[in-house]
C-alpha cells in the first residue's frame, strides 16, 4: 500500500510544474495588455481607411475593390487578436 501511494506521490510531483514568481508574470502580462492595444488600435485605423476607401468606390459606383477587403482583413485581425488574448490568458495565472 505505501508502495503504490509513493509511487502516486511520484507521479502528482512529475506531472507538476512551478508557478511563475510575480515579479516575472506582472510585467509579461503588461507586455501582452500593451499589444494587445497597440493591434485594436492598428486595426481600428485600418477598418477606418478601409471604410474611407470602400465609401468612395461605393460614391464612384466601383462594386469590388480592395477596400471591403481592408474592411474583412481589420475584423478578422481584431477577432485573432482577442482570442489570442483569451487563450494567453487561460495559459498563464493571474
Amino acid at each position: 500500500m505505501s508502495a503504490m501511494s509513493s509511487a502516486r506521490v511520484s507521479a502528482v510531483e512529475l506531472l507538476a510544474y512551478k508557478q511563475m514568481p510575480a515579479e516575472v508574470l506582472q510585467p509579461l502580462m503588461q507586455l501582452l495588455n500593451w499589444l494587445l492595444w497597440f493591434v485594436l488600435l492598428v486595426c481600428l485605423a485600418w477598418m477606418i481607411v478601409s471604410a474611407g476607401k470602400l465609401w468612395i468606390a461605393f460614391r464612384d459606383d466601383m462594386a469590388v475593390n480592395d477596400a471591403s477587403h481592408g474592411v474583412l482583413m481589420s475584423l478578422l485581425g481584431a477577432i485573432v487578436a482577442s482570442t489570442a488574448s483569451g487563450i494567453a490568458l487561460a495559459f498563464l495565472p493571474t
